[in-house]
């Protein structure tokens, strides 16, 4: 059974076209301070994180769900919690990368690292990580993002770390127990990432 967070999140979900068929893929955020208090903070809280998220992508790729769950609600059995707030979107990706790269197969994938003060019960240090399809790869280097679209990418995770508002205060990317994101970092090298089966 997994560890339930005590951190509530929200889901974006993103749709774009690999092999010939419409594939699906999220990234989980959770983040400090207390659930938006209704569905409009929710869904201003969703609209803000969209608006910047598109901007990471082409228009190849469209977001088209966004949800959010309370970790009060969070059981080992739903280590999670409730989704509490669900809102359907058709936004487009707003990148312009092919200046300096073109795009990379589907299954490659940006990372984003955001370092934490936290340790491990082992003394490392705690990171937090997304993956993010729809990469582009710099021109006449297939392996290196293109610098355009990591410099969006920073812009990003750097507007995860100062926090999107909800019911007038920022909330922060953290850990699912608490490990407040303090720095990032978007590596150079492209990565591979499996689609859920």
């Amino acid at each position: 059974m997994a560890t339930p967070d005590t951190k509530n999140s929200i889901v974006i979900k993103k749709q774009f076209t690999y092999r010939g068929s419409d594939r699906f893929f999220t990234n989980r955020y959770h983040f400090e301070g207390d659930v938006p208090t209704d569905n409009d903070a929710w869904t201003s809280f969703a609209n803000a994180i969209v608006t910047a998220e598109k901007a990471i992508f082409d228009s190849t790729v469209t977001i088209v769900e966004a949800s959010g769950y309370d970790a009060g609600t969070a059981t080992s059995s739903n280590p999670h919690g409730d989704a509490v707030f669900t809102k359907t979107y058709s936004t487009a990706g707003t990148g312009s990368f092919s200046a300096d790269g073109r795009r990379s197969p589907g299954d490659a994938a940006a990372l984003v690292r955001y370092s934490t003060p936290a340790r491990s019960s082992r003394n490392h240090p705690v990171y937090l990580m997304n993956y993010y399809h729809g990469v582009y790869q710099l021109s006449g280097d297939a392996d290196t993002i293109s610098t355009l679209q990591k410099a969006a990418l920073q812009t990003y995770a750097e507007d995860w770390i100062d926090g999107f508002v909800a019911d007038g205060s920022a909330r922060e990317r953290c850990g699912p127990r608490g490990a407040v994101a303090i720095a990032r970092t978007v590596h150079d090298d492209i990565r591979h990432r499996d689609f859920p089966s």
